[in-house]
């Protein structure tokens, strides 16, 4: 079994929800591929991490709350015990204020993640698969144009539906062109991007639903990844492109 196609099953067989001829062609690429057995175990690790950090979503008004008691001690003139520790206060309030901070960002980080479905996940975990295994290629892209008149059509009886395509070459963001990938246990459209040297690859399927979603965002392996859903479609954007030039874009779509 190629590799490629091995990783996109790799989640559901950790997950136990794999069985027959599918279960053991995955045991056996496990056993016999390094890659995939690391593979494998990534996704192990991260299910065991999202485990322990539990589902409690963090108040709104916590990091505002952590942020006012942290400025309060920093600026109180209570006295200190000894010379010794007047001398070392500034520096010391200084670096537990940075920890405190760094623990507030990561904690509220952890939390968001803990609340994604698990689903939602493990189409992270492809969606990044997706995005390196594009890279590793010779180019990104099986269809080459700017034209959205050349590329929307081209995905024409390769997938169940028209995904939306357009140039923004204007706005910093030139189409490249488009692809099929598979995510999620189903072929999706895949548009590209260019920022200055970064790759951008969004990609598409149907929404399971009518409603809107709004953007949420993540870093995974490196990457920042935003996925929201509008119109009846479903999007994954990700890239090592900036977040906030990743928003940019997610406003263009």
């Amino acid at each position: 079994m190629p590799c490629d196609h091995a990783r996109t099953l790799l989640g559901a067989y950790v997950d136990g929800e794999l069985t027959g001829a599918a279960r053991q062609a995955a045991a056996d690429q496990v056993r016999s591929c390094p890659a995939c057995a690391d593979a494998a175990d990534d996704i192990r690790r991260i299910g065991r991490q999202l485990n322990a950090t539990g589902r409690e979503v963090a108040p709104p008004q916590l990091a505002q709350r952590i942020r006012d008691e942290l400025a309060k001690e920093m600026a109180s003139d209570r006295p200190v015990p000894s010379r010794l520790a007047t001398t070392w206060r500034a520096p010391a309030a200084r670096f537990v204020g940075a920890m405190v901070a760094a623990s507030v960002v990561s904690s509220l980080i952890t939390w968001s993640v803990a609340t994604w479905p698990r689903g939602e996940v493990r189409l992270e975990n492809d969606v990044v698969s997706a995005h390196i295994r594009s890279l590793l290629q010779d180019s990104p892209i099986q269809v080459a144009s700017s034209d959205n008149h050349t590329v929307k059509p081209w995905f024409n009886g390769r997938i169940d539906f028209a995904p939306e395509v357009k140039d923004f070459t204007s706005e910093g963001f030139p189409l490249l062109g488009g692809r099929i990938d598979y995510i999620g246990g189903r072929r999706v459209g895949a548009i590209v991007y260019k920022r200055h040297l970064h790759v951008i690859n969004v990609f598409m399927w149907p929404a399971a639903g009518p409603e809107p979603a709004d953007a949420l965002a993540d870093v995974a392996k490196g990457y920042n990844v935003l996925h929201w859903s509008k119109a009846g479609v479903t999007y994954w954007a990700i890239s090592d492109l900036n977040a906030d030039e990743m928003r940019q874009l997610h406003g263009l779509l």
